[in-house]
């Protein structure tokens, strides 16, 4: 499988968004913003192409190293990137499930016509990911420490001081 940068280097990735984007000031100046890594991967989805990581084998068109946390670095510019699991075989043997990443023609469209609406749908969605993050990490830590201790955490992280510090 060929790698995204092999097709999107950082100046052509760059040159194709700029001309796609060119009548929108929010994605040009994002794009303006944008880590290397990014640009290519964002161009290579807006020509409706599929990512996955480096070294499996699926139904995909680019591969990059670590997509997952290349399309969570998409997703921190409110950008709609979405991902199905397929089965995969890794060059190592065995089977698996692997993420591609991809932006469908919908959101595409609406990207490119009301970028605005799209990136506070995409911000709601981050919003509700982090706040579902967030309470997992509470339970964790809830069970790890008690609701004495989880207490205690929040009191030295308002004070701006490690519980190490607190004790005697």
């Amino acid at each position: 499988m060929r790698k995204v940068t092999d097709d999107y280097s950082p100046e052509i990735a760059r040159h194709k968004l700029d001309l796609r984007f060119q009548d929108n000031e929010p994605m040009s100046e994002l794009i303006r913003g944008m880590k290397r890594t990014d640009l290519c991967a964002l161009a290579a989805l807006c020509d409706g192409k599929t990512l996955t990581t480096s070294g499996y084998n699926i139904d995909a068109d680019y591969s990059v190293n670590r997509a997952s946390a290349v399309a969570h670095s998409l997703k921190q510019y409110l950008l709609p990137i979405s991902a199905k699991s397929l089965p995969a075989k890794a060059d190592v043997g065995g089977i698996s499930h692997q993420s591609a990443f991809f932006i469908t023609k919908e959101d595409l469209s609406r990207l490119e016509k009301d970028t605005e609406s799209v990136f506070e749908v995409c911000r709601k969605s981050l919003l509700v990911q982090k706040e579902s993050s967030a309470q997992k990490e509470m339970k964790r830590l809830y069970k790890e420490f008690g609701e004495e201790g989880v207490l205690n955490l929040l009191r030295s992280v308002a004070n701006d001081s490690s519980p190490d510090n607190q004790a005697g």
